[in-house]
């Protein structure tokens, strides 16, 4: 009988995923799905750029799960009911709209997507919250019709997080740091807050001393001791209040640029209707048939990756299954069985059992 074992190059169990999602052959086949996705559709998105004439959903429905199984099926990747379900689920998703592009054409689709954006942007925050899932930004026509302002806006997201990780920092110190670095769960702290108590306590210790010496360099008969007792007492902790002012200037031009960030994030959200309907208004027909079609394809795509991921995922749990049953081969147990109790008798001979 034959046995087979996992190649030299896998020592561990954390390594079978990359193996496998980098492995050229599951590349190769996974590419070869996608071409023929691209043929298939290269055929039959002329019958659905045909859709606003002939407006036949049904029938565009029929050619397009009969053609779709029947062109990438036999790849073998995907089974029958995999591909079917593919075509199915993006059908499902896409119906409304197939059905919109066939009483409206794709000017009409792509303004039905525009009003969409502009309600969900114009209603009050109870309904925005029950809607909380629909997102403007996210609507596959801001993505086709905008990537740019889209990038901006990633940008600036970005940079949010960046300085809301700084402010963090800053925050818990470097005691919270040292912590992280040793493994241990750094304490709750916030530094600013100490050094911001340190300061207001600080100024409010000179407050009266100040009064103070001002009434009596202004008295005719002025105590020069006691004026000298008290600039010293203000000059020292005002040099603290320098210090603790020093420490904490980085920290407030962190929260001056997480401020201005946000601002900038605000109002590149409030110009989306703007730029929308610029960007709608500079389309001609063409575009919109273009863009349309673009937007059904990519959501087909996504479809199908999601199905492709999915059985990857089940090959790459698959393996690991067998990894975890038998990495271990019988040979190595009855040696490791036969060792333990070579040792045991040892123990029972030293104790006078045999």
């Amino acid at each position: 009988m034959d046995y087979l074992d996992f190649i030299s190059a896998i020592s561990e169990r954390g390594q079978i995923k990359t193996f496998i999602e980098s492995d050229a052959g599951v590349q190769q086949q996974e590419g070869k799905l996608y071409s023929v996705f691209a043929a298939w559709w290269q055929i039959h998105s002329t019958s659905l750029g045909d859709l606003p004439k002939s407006k036949k959903v049904m029938e565009l429905r029929a050619e397009f799960f009969s053609s779709f199984v029947d062109s990438l099926q036999p790849v073998g990747l995907l089974d029958r009911f995999k591909v079917a379900g593919v075509v199915a689920s993006w059908w499902n998703e896409q119906r409304y709209e197939l059905r919109s592009l066939s009483e409206s054409g794709f000017g009409g689709l792509v303004d039905s997507w525009v009003d969409t954006i502009k309600d969900a942007l114009e209603q009050d925050d109870d309904e925005k919250k029950k809607q909380a899932k629909f997102d403007p930004l996210n609507h596959k026509l801001v993505g086709q019709l905008m990537p740019d302002y889209l990038q901006d806006i990633a940008e600036v997201e970005a940079k949010i997080v960046e300085l809301e990780q700084q402010k963090s920092a800053f925050e818990q110190g470097e005691e919270a740091e040292a912590d992280a670095e040793e493994g241990e769960e750094p304490e709750t702290v916030n530094i600013v807050k100490d050094l911001e108590t340190d300061l207001k306590y600080i100024k409010n210790l000179i407050k009266e001393p100040k009064k103070e010496l001002k009434i009596l360099k202004k008295a005719s008969l002025f105590n020069k001791d006691k004026i000298a007792e008290l600039e010293v007492f203000i000059e020292r902790h005002e040099v603290e209040i320098a210090e603790i002012e020093a420490q904490l200037e980085p920290y407030k031009e962190i929260v001056k640029q997480l401020r201005e960030a946000k601002a900038k994030l605000k109002a590149l959200k409030d110009e989306l209707v703007k730029r929308l309907s610029a960007a709608r208004a500079a389309l001609t027909d063409e575009d919109c048939r273009e863009l349309v079609l673009a937007i059904f394809k990519d959501g087909l795509i996504a479809e199908l990756e999601r199905y492709v991921t999915a059985h990857r995922q089940q090959v790459i749990a698959a393996v690991e299954n067998w990894w975890d049953k038998y990495r271990v081969t019988l040979q190595n147990i009855e040696t490791e069985r036969d060792a333990a109790a070579k040792k045991l008798n040892e123990f029972l001979q030293g104790l006078g059992y045999a």
